[in-house]
């Protein structure tokens, strides 16, 4: 990878065996890279040995650290990577790449793997400015050479091989009727959203204000919803600060399929909220000029959402406060109007 990236990657786990796998597949791609490893445990229960730097944290850490905040990192659920991409964040680099610990490099080797994720930032993001009236022909005024938006793009979402990113429902209808996966790079559209997996996934620091993985688990009452429901405030954010997001290569292997029954106990309780979720932060008004900005707006809708029935809308918005408030002390660029940042290109956060 082009020595100008320096790069931190953030994998929670559970498993040793399944760490150690990871480590030595990856090693000859983590020559040189920061990794950050959250173990989901109260205390570290095994040693990594790697030649990579690696930073190695439990829940120890996490209390230690964030103090009476500790309690928006969730437990049990992978969603305790949030925590590694504070302290990704921290380190600063030039991007944050996230990786489950069952996900292997591609066919194709390690090798060229981060590199692939820089040069997807890097290429920006490509969407259609122009949408012709007619089919067949094209009227008077639509410009013959140029009719695509080109903007500065800020999170390249990779995708899997192997085991898909099927919710269970999919996963056991997948069981009787295969149908075959294509994998396109592609920009994803603005005003549409996507649903954003966090096994292989990359993105500029500057939108780490919004990249939090909400509570999950045990502890809250739904999971597995964590990754998805984080790719709709950074859509909706991306929008509008006129940011682009990718998504397709590079792929990895995915290795383990999780048990589809448990799956689908965990995701049951979530997915009445994820029907409508999406509107609720697509109807959210944006004001903000900055990621931290808009953020904190779609907390507090967030926040309002809750019912006499349901207060993990409560407990949620006044979360992704607490995780804004990580940020508050720390020295980030200034943000330009969402014209200028268009325009310049610019970092937005």
């Amino acid at each position: 990878m082009a020595d100008r990236c320096r790069t931190v990657i953030v994998v929670p786990t559970v498993r040793e065996q399944c760490m150690a796998q990871f480590l030595a597949a990856w090693e000859p791609e983590f020559a040189g890279v920061e990794l950050v490893v959250v173990e989901d445990n109260p205390t570290r229960s095994f040693e990594l040995r790697t030649s990579a730097d690696v930073s190695h944290y439990c829940w120890q850490d996490i209390d230690a650290q964030l103090g009476d905040d500790a309690w928006i990192v969730p437990r049990r659920t992978d969603c305790v990577r949030s925590f590694g991409y504070l302290e990704a964040f921290r380190r600063q680099p030039d991007m944050i790449v996230t990786l489950d610990d069952d996900c292997m490099p591609p066919a194709s080797g390690p090798r060229g793997f981060l590199a692939a994720h820089w040069q997807r930032l890097e290429q920006g993001g490509r969407d259609e400015a122009w949408v012709s009236t007619t089919t067949g022909t094209v009227p008077r005024g639509v410009p013959y050479l140029t009719r695509t938006r080109q903007t500065r793009c800020v999170v390249n979402h990779g995708l899997w091989t192997n085991v898909i990113d099927y919710d269970a429902v999919t996963q056991l209808a997948q069981v009787r009727t295969p149908t075959p996966v294509a994998f396109p790079d592609q920009t994803i559209p603005r005003g549409a959203y996507f649903p954003m997996c966090g096994m292989n996934l990359a993105w500029r620091p500057e939108l780490t204000p919004a990249m939090y993985f909400l509570l999950m688990g045990r502890d809250w009452g739904v999971d597995r919803f964590g990754d998805i429901w984080c790719g709709l405030f950074v859509k909706r954010i991306t929008d509008h600060l006129g940011l682009a997001v990718n998504s397709g290569s590079p792929t990895v292997h995915h290795a383990r399929a999780s048990n589809v029954w448990a799956n689908l106990r965990k995701e049951a309780p979530g997915m009445e909220r994820n029907e409508t979720l999406w509107q609720l932060v697509d109807r959210t008004v944006l004001t903000a000029n900055t990621v931290l900005g808009c953020y904190r707006q779609l907390a507090d809708a967030v926040g309002r959402a809750a019912t006499t029935t349901d207060d993990w809308f409560t407990r949620a918005g006044a979360a992704m406060h607490r995780w804004c408030n990580q940020f508050e002390p720390v020295t980030i660029p200034a943000v330009a109007p969402r014209r200028a940042a268009v325009a310049d290109h610019r970092v937005l956060v």
